[in-house]
């Protein structure tokens, strides 16, 4: 008669325990990616509003990049990215400064939530309406007001400054552009591949979500001389990153 000893019953009970025991938590990081664009259920539309100055509209290479990543990264979402109001180009000289917060007022085409919608409000200006050489090409802001959305302004004046050979305006329209919805999305934050200074970049230099520095366009000057291509999507890593919240919101 096989007979089992108490100590291997004991062992037994305690794998199956093991394997019942719920998963460690993620960490904290995790969960700086936006459940209302990157996790799957939730909302079910992301709207992405685009407004301009006149004499700075959005690039359809721009919009097109911004419409790939975004069907990629928000998975089972309706996408919209809508071409909305194109503003006088004499209304900028008023729009300097604070003043640029009473465009956004008047031109969001949304003024309430709606806890089906994850909205994206996209301003073209020709440069930084603050002023100062910090964010010289775009920004991604949260703003709480009048409901919770995603506030992205391009300076498109200053980007089409740095287009050169074929390296042309609409190229970096398009890296700039991907580049703040990356933010939204909640990138950079993995910490094996983010810059330190807390600003969320990205360390690899051919990720949109590099930082502009010098080793960054070394790494990319033979590709924009050549062929006028430069780093337009997220690496392999940030994308990993996204996958992996959208994994922790599921099982939430």
């Amino acid at each position: 008669m096989f007979r089992v000893s108490r100590p291997l019953v004991v062992s037994l009970l305690l794998l199956l325990a093991g394997c019942g025991s719920p998963p460690p938590a993620e960490p904290e990081w995790v969960s700086e990616a936006d459940p209302d664009l990157v996790a799957r259920g939730g909302t079910a539309q992301v709207e992405i509003e685009v407004d301009w100055f006149q004499q700075v509209p959005p690039d359809d290479l721009a919009l097109e990049g911004l419409a790939v990543v975004a069907h990629r990264e928000c998975p089972g979402k309706v996408i919209t990215v809508r071409r909305d109001s194109e503003i006088p180009a004499a209304r900028w000289k008023s729009s300097r400064g604070d003043a640029i917060e009473d465009v956004l007022e008047e031109f969001r085409g949304r003024s309430k939530p709606d806890p089906a919608i994850a909205y994206v409000h996209i301003l073209y200006c020709p440069v930084n309406p603050w002023g100062g050489a910090a964010a010289s090409n775009g920004l991604c802001r949260r703003l709480e007001k009048p409901f919770p959305h995603w506030q992205i302004f391009i300076f498109k004046g200053t980007l089409k400054s740095r287009a050169f050979l074929g390296l042309t305006a609409d190229k970096l329209d398009r890296s700039c552009l991907v580049h703040e919805f990356g933010h939204a999305l909640g990138l950079v934050a993995g910490p094996d591949h983010r810059f330190e200074d807390g600003g969320g970049h990205c360390t690899d230099t051919k990720c949109v979500m590099t930082k502009p520095k010098l080793q960054t366009i070394l790494d990319n000057a033979a590709g924009a001389i050549a062929t006028g291509e430069i780093p337009w999507d997220y690496c392999d890593r940030c994308r990993a990153d996204l996958e992996r919240a959208r994994k922790m919101y599921a099982r939430r």
